[in-house]
């Protein structure tokens, strides 16, 4: 197992700042930076036909390094440019009726909320707005809004602002229990914590690479229940999204002269029929070698190190008396730590004057909620913690 020192030298961002804003945006490991540049001048600043031979494998070893760190098929997997993309894909293809409702939070991030009022106002649908209990969104809170017409329940596992951790398992019995659909923005958790969305019931899955998988933005992926894909009918589709044997068949005719403007048979099998069209290579590329270093460390090691970190500094602030409004329980949170003090950041200008006052002092921290809020993640130290909360100390 590597050394935190060692591991830390794979970020040349951590030599300019203690970073502690993965909630945010990750900084990118050496590797995924070596092999965005490095498919970029292959393509573009020279003529390597090898590199121009091997791109359409690109997609399918991040796909299959997604499934691995997510413990399920290669097949349930499509890749997106964002959270936002793949809820949105995924919300426009289920056959709603008028009268249907959709549940979420009230501590949802816009990505997770824009698209289901998008959706009620084309097809007569009901918004309902689950509210948390002292930051919480226990269980039984949803059950008091889910009923018979409820074909969504949306969720955030881990909430941007309080770092809280819901209870997807639980969320995903009552779903089944309505026959609703559940479905997660877990941006704030997958690469921080563990996440199997197959063992924890969740029918859909979307995640942004950028944050605590530490990939480039632009990138992420869109997990779809075995099974449940083929119940749904993507509203955009192209060319990579029909059956294989009808793109063999186009390309074929495409070539060799024949009638290529015609029909096409169905739609791929599995998640693949809500892949992104023009993915980026050199941002694939980059966005497999970060998901495969988080293969190498251990998922496992990760998780351990993030909620050690996490729960290291709310036990400090907590001592100082500062107010955590993130829950102590471990099994309640993940990376994401939200301290409020004497200090008031309702407006734009005391918020901007705050991160620059961390930033000052060599630290990037978020403002969010009225408070600041701080990631932790396995890259992160000891020394990093002691000089935020120093720089804490001298916030006015």
């Amino acid at each position: 197992m590597r050394t935190t020192e060692e591991i830390r030298r794979e970020f040349p961002l951590l030599r300019e700042v203690a970073w502690l804003a993965s909630a945010g945006t990750g900084p990118m490991p050496r590797r995924a930076l070596d092999a965005l540049a490095a498919v970029q001048r292959a393509l573009y600043e020279g003529f390597d036909p090898g590199t121009w031979q091997g791109v359409g494998k690109i997609p399918e070893r991040v796909r299959r390094a997604v499934a691995t760190l997510l413990e399920v098929e290669a097949g349930e997997i499509a890749l997106v440019r964002s959270t936002t993309e793949g809820l949105n894909a995924v919300a426009a293809a289920i056959p709603w009726e008028r009268g249907d409702n959709v549940v979420i939070t009230d501590q949802e991030y816009p990505a997770n909320a824009i698209p289901w009022y998008h959706q009620a106002r084309r097809h007569g649908l009901e918004v309902r707005v689950v509210r948390s209990r002292d930051w919480r969104l226990p269980v039984d809170a949803f059950a008091e809004v889910v009923d018979r017409r409820t074909r969504v329940v949306a969720v955030s596992h881990v909430q941007f602002a309080s770092g809280f951790r819901v209870d997807l398992a639980g969320l995903a019995e009552l779903a089944r229990a309505r026959k609703a659909l559940l479905v997660v923005d877990a941006i704030q958790s997958v690469g921080a914590i563990r996440v199997h969305p197959r063992e924890l019931g969740v029918d859909v899955l979307a995640c942004g690479g950028y944050k605590w998988l530490c990939g480039p933005e632009g990138m992420g992926f869109l997990y779809v229940r075995r099974g449940l894909a083929e119940e749904l009918v993507p509203a955009q589709i192209g060319f990579p999204h029909i059956t294989h044997a009808d793109r063999r068949s186009l390309w074929d005719a495409l070539c060799g002269g024949d009638t290529w403007v015609r029909d096409f048979s169905g739609y791929a099998g599995g998640a693949r029929r809500f892949d992104g069209v023009g993915l980026n290579p050199g941002l694939l590329s980059a966005f497999a070698a970060a998901v495969e270093f988080f293969l190498e460390l251990g998922p496992g090691w990760i998780e351990a190190r993030v909620l050690g970190l996490s729960g290291a500094l709310m036990g400090e602030l907590s001592r100082r008396g500062y107010e955590v409004i993130t829950p102590e329980d471990a099994g309640e949170r993940a990376g994401i730590v939200l301290v409020r003090g004497p200090w008031d950041l309702s407006g734009p200008e005391a918020r901007a004057a705050a991160e620059r006052h961390f930033l000052s002092h060599g630290v990037k921290v978020h403002v969010r909620a009225g408070g600041i809020r701080i990631s932790t993640h396995f890259f992160n130290n000891e020394e990093d913690i002691t000089r935020f909360l120093s720089a804490l100390e001298e916030l006015g």
